[in-house]
């Protein structure tokens, strides 16, 4: 049998404290200090082409860009994270400030933050470098979800509006505003989520609502509605830009796909809510085979499955397990390997050779990684999150107020 490669050793942690407004630390190892009143990490991404530069978003005002890099074979001691930041929000922010989401553009030259301070909400796009570019008003928080359209010319936000939903577009760099209303859609019950599927349109999904939406500024129009059943619980939306297929995930464990006329094909995926999902990235230059698109789905029932969506009355390619629920997926960028998180453990399987985890890494049971307001290692935790490098060998893994960058050599 194969050997497992264990990562734990080969990581680096990085601090989410802000001290007293200086730089950050990063250490080879969990730090236990001032975890306390450690910020709780809600959000973090790569830049899509930088592999070096890693975001992170939360609670306390956390919003700062690192520097991680790794150490060649010459040269000695840890991988380490740059002892500087850039930390995107002015110093007389309030600590109570709380950044609900962030999306970089496609290209990585710009960074799109939501803040809530105070119950009021605001926008603003940062340069690669730190420097605020542009600054958008909301009034009413939190912005649950940002993401730009494929040109980087539009930036979505959606948000709560008198106890509907908000949906804006954001012109840039015009700085001009279109919104859409959806009255009586209350996202703290029934969250949305959306996904572009061309540089002017974009789908809208939660609760029992599909839509389609068009953007022609100055206006955003509902262009078309998916017909759905009343007992629907769409929670999440990804569109595939090859297959030209949409995929929605619910609570009640189906993951159906969607064609561009409509049609609806469901799999009964896992029993449990299904927790994550992502379409399997293919490198620019293959071509896709007419009769396989893959797509993988994790859920509360600790599998992970992988489905060709061209036959989705087929059964899973492959059957994936953890030891407890699956709270993050994610493909390396060349879709050669898919990585499973749940709140202890992380492991990484080569897909098509997926009878053994290629690797695996383990949380260390360290006061570095309890929540800030725990006194026990307890399974508690709301907020995780898992991103590959846009290289595939580094992978940023969240959960609560802890960061780890695991490496992984292929």
């Amino acid at each position: 049998m194969d050997k497992v490669e264990e990562l734990t050793f080969d990581t680096t942690f990085i601090r989410l404290m802000d001290d007293e407004r200086g730089a950050p630390e990063a250490t080879p190892s969990p730090s236990p200090a001032g975890i306390e009143n450690a910020p709780i990490l809600l959000q973090c991404e790569w830049n899509p082409r930088d592999p070096s530069v890693l975001a992170a978003a939360g609670t306390d005002a956390l919003a700062r860009v690192w520097t991680v890099s790794r150490a060649t074979a010459s040269e000695p001691g840890h991988d380490h994270v740059s002892q500087h930041a850039h930390i995107l929000l002015e110093p007389d922010i309030p600590r109570t400030t709380t950044v609900t989401a962030l999306s970089w553009t496609s290209d990585g030259t710009a960074l799109a933050l939501a803040t809530d301070s105070s119950s009021h909400a605001a926008v603003g796009v940062w340069s690669a470098q730190g420097s605020r570019t542009q600054t958008m008003e909301l009034l009413e928080s939190p912005v649950i979800k940002l993401c730009w359209n494929p040109d980087n010319t539009a930036l979505l936000a959606i948000s709560p509006q008198k106890g509907g939903a908000l949906v804006t577009i954001y012109s840039s760099p015009a700085s001009t505003a279109s919104t859409y209303h959806l009255p009586g859609h209350d996202i703290a019950v029934t969250p949305l989520d959306a996904a572009w599927t061309s540089d002017a349109e974009f789908l809208l999904c939660g609760g029992d609502l599909l839509l389609c939406l068009r953007y022609a500024e100055p206006s955003l129009v509902q262009v078309r509605r998916f017909e759905t059943k009343l007992d629907d619980c769409f929670t999440q939306i990804l569109f595939d830009w090859r297959s030209r297929l949409a995929a929605t995930s619910s609570d009640k464990g189906t993951l159906d796909l969607w064609d561009e006329s409509g049609e609806r094909r469901s799999i009964s995926a896992h029993q449990g809510a299904i927790t994550s999902m992502a379409w399997q990235p293919l490198p620019p230059a293959q071509p896709m085979a007419d009769d396989e698109r893959l797509i993988a789905t994790g859920g509360d029932d600790c599998a992970i499955l992988i489905w060709n969506a061209r036959r989705p009355d087929s059964k899973a390619k492959c059957f994936l397990t953890m030891d407890s629920p699956i709270v993050r997926l994610a493909f390396t960028p060349d879709g050669a390997f898919i990585a499973g998180a749940t709140s202890r453990q992380v492991l990484i399987w080569k897909v098509d050779n997926h009878a053994v985890p290629r690797a695996s890494w383990n949380r260390p049971p360290h006061p570095g990684w309890l929540s800030p307001k725990g006194s026990s290692d307890s399974d508690e935790e709301d907020e995780h999150c898992l991103c590959w490098d846009v290289s595939g060998q580094q992978l940023a893994y969240g959960s609560n107020s802890r960061l780890a960058v695991i490496n992984f050599s292929r």
